[in-house]
């Protein structure tokens, strides 16, 4: 699909209410949602798990996008209203870049999350914003067992692919995991 019916579609897309696949051919990765903003570079989709549950926000770069299809059906609709789910409010800020959402999302939740580009694929990385510089972020890791990584990992703006603010996961890894060590205290 081209660029410019990416846009089109993700502008219709925002507050419709409709279910939509955001296809991200590059990295292998499809994301279902609802859009519920979108500026010059990024795009915020409430995910929509398992098929009717309404979890974390994801911000996506657009120009990873390369098909946005209609995943709506009056199924999901239905199930939505029966289980009383409501969406997140989320805006982007007007000229907001990666650094900007990553500060952005770190105040939002306990654990900061983002995802970069490694090999035509995306590795997340979840734990806690130390430092947004000019040109790279700081980042503590915390592992999938909870465990924390011994030092911090820097990465540049322009690898972040998508950023993530909550969600099942990573409320229960900022719930459960193991405290943070004494240079990560608040």
């Amino acid at each position: 699909m081209k660029p410019q019916k990416v846009r089109r579609r993700l502008e219709r897309a925002v507050g419709s209410g409709r279910v939509v696949d955001l296809v991200r051919d590059s990295l292998g990765q499809d994301d279902r949602g609802f859009v519920l903003s979108l500026s010059e570079g990024w795009v915020a989709l409430q995910v929509l798990a398992d098929g009717v549950y309404v979890d974390g926000v994801v911000l996506l770069r657009v120009q990873d996008i390369s098909a946005v299809r209609d995943a709506h059906s009056t199924y999901v609709a239905r199930a939505l209203e029966r289980l009383e789910q409501s969406l997140a409010s989320f805006a982007i800020p007007t000229g907001a870049d990666a650094r900007d959402l990553l500060i952005l999302a770190a105040g939002l939740h306990p654990f900061s999350a983002f995802a970069v580009e490694d090999d035509g694929d995306e590795a997340l990385m979840i734990g806690r914003l130390l430092k947004a510089g000019r040109k790279q972020a700081r980042h503590r890791f915390i592992d999938a067992d909870g465990t924390w990584a011994d030092a911090d990992d820097r990465w540049k703006y322009d690898e972040v692919v998508s950023i993530y603010i909550g969600g099942r996961y990573i409320d229960a890894l900022a719930r459960f995991a193991d405290p943070g060590p004494a240079d990560l205290a608040p």
